[in-house]
């Protein structure tokens, strides 16, 4: 008589390892060849991953800045009105910081120098490619993290600064060189300047891609806002692609054809008056926009028709004066940002450590949670426990502190959701439990 497991088909025995938490899940793959085959399948890996809750990424312990600052992240579920309903993921320390979530992978920066993805579920880590030149960057900006589906490889857009080369002169009285003063910005070297470049977690890792020269623009801070990907597109409310527009603009970047385009600002809306974010309403482009002056009103828009030469948008809901009132902060009141919407059309709103809930539907208010007591600090990257690999993990443990008996600068929390004794080295589970993920090619 065959093994009780090998008398389920496929598809039951998907449904039922559908249904199990993320370690049970990678520990079923010891079971048999054919537990191995169904739960690492792609099917089976964006079937999880949609089954999962969206969960808000939140810092329970505050967020902290400076050297050595640590910090603990935590997910809460946006289904949920307990602020108590919150699983630790993982402990990380500077120079990391966290960027963005993309289909249960979080992205972190190095020092602005460098980035890291893992991925909690299955405790994998990979570092990106840095931009590859022969002499040293500035700051490397983050862009847009991204799933690139003709290659099925996870791909970071970035900015990043490449200075001149130095230029050194010799003076023969003195027998030495002197470095020159760097030339004029009409002067530079044509390989000086800032550039896009594209990072991927393809296996190897290969070299940072040269996309082309960012756009100059007139004005202090070029670093963009905030972007959402949609159908394989991102979308900025505010990049240096749309020019000294006055804000009338937004950004798109397809990316397969890899091109920018702009796309008209919703009416009456603009960055000098308003906190603009984009989200992902059920597949389309939508927009919260806050009003500066008024932190409790906020107008939500969504993007009908981009076609025919310029973009119609709809006002979905009007928010005026209903938000709660958030608590004072330096530099004044935060303002509410539209985070994602839940698959029952529940509208999500956060800001000054509130979580409100919107029927766009009903114009009405759901409920509202006063997460800053509970949780401190509520970010604004939505994440989705995945199980989907990085397809080269690396075995290396992470880097240690740089203090007598220092720690990894990023290790897992325990499944229980306390803080693991022993961190998890990239593709470790745990203290009392330990096993590796095995490379998934």
């Amino acid at each position: 008589m065959p093994p009780p497991a090998d008398l389920l088909n496929d598809d039951v025995l998907a449904e039922i390892l559908l249904r199990l938490p993320p370690g049970s899940v990678l520990r079923s793959r010891a079971v048999c060849k054919l537990w191995r085959r169904v739960t690492t399948s792609p099917s089976f890996i964006v079937d999880y991953s949609r089954r999962r809750p969206p969960e808000l990424l939140v810092y329970p312990d505050g967020y902290m800045m400076g050297h050595r600052a640590r910090n603990a992240l935590a997910a809460v579920d946006l289904a949920a009105g307990d602020t108590t309903c919150r699983r630790r993921l993982l402990r990380f320390h500077e120079p990391l910081r966290l960027v963005d979530s993309c289909d249960g992978l979080l992205l972190f920066a190095i020092m602005q120098r460098g980035f890291l993805v893992c991925n909690p579920a299955t405790r994998q880590w990979a570092a990106l490619p840095s931009p590859t030149t022969k002499r040293p960057c500035a700051p490397v900006l983050p862009s847009g993290f991204y799933f690139h589906r003709p290659s099925g490889e996870h791909r970071l857009l970035c900015i990043a600064d490449i200075p001149p080369p130095p230029v050194f002169e010799y003076d023969p009285p003195s027998g030495k060189f002197r470095r020159l003063p760097s030339p004029a910005a009409g002067e530079a070297a044509p390989d000086a300047g800032s550039f896009y470049y594209i990072l991927s977690t393809a296996a190897g890792g290969g070299c940072a891609r040269r996309l082309g020269a960012v756009a100059e623009v007139d004005i202090k801070d070029p670093f963009p806002s905030a972007c959402v990907a949609i159908r394989g597109t991102l979308y900025w409310s505010y990049h240096p692609e749309a020019g000294d527009t006055g804000g009338a603009d937004m950004v798109a970047f397809d990316t397969a054809a890899e091109a920018f385009r702009r796309i008209p600002m919703p009416p009456a809306v603009g960055l000098a008056s308003h906190r603009l974010r984009v989200f992902d309403m059920g597949g389309r482009l939508a927009m919260s926009a806050a009003v500066e002056a008024h932190p409790r009103r906020m107008d939500v828009w969504a993007l009908e028709d981009e076609g025919g030469g310029g973009a119609r948008w709809a006002c979905l809901l009007r928010i005026d004066g209903d938000l709660p009132r958030p608590r004072r902060r330096a530099g004044g009141y935060p303002v509410y940002e539209a985070v994602c919407v839940l698959e029952g059309g529940a509208l999500v709103v956060a800001g000054g450590g509130w979580v409100v809930l919107y029927d766009v539907e009903g114009k009405r208010e759901l409920s509202r949670v006063d997460h800053s007591r509970g949780v401190g600090n509520v970010s604004r990257c939505v994440y989705r426990a995945s199980l989907a690999p990085l397809p080269e993990p690396d075995a290396r443990p992470f880097p240690v502190d740089d203090v007598p008996g220092g720690e990894p600068l990023l290790h897992y929390c325990s499944p229980g959701g306390g803080d693991a004794n022993v961190p998890s080295y990239g593709n470790r589970w745990g203290r009392d439990d330990t096993w590796v993920v095995p490379n998934e090619h």
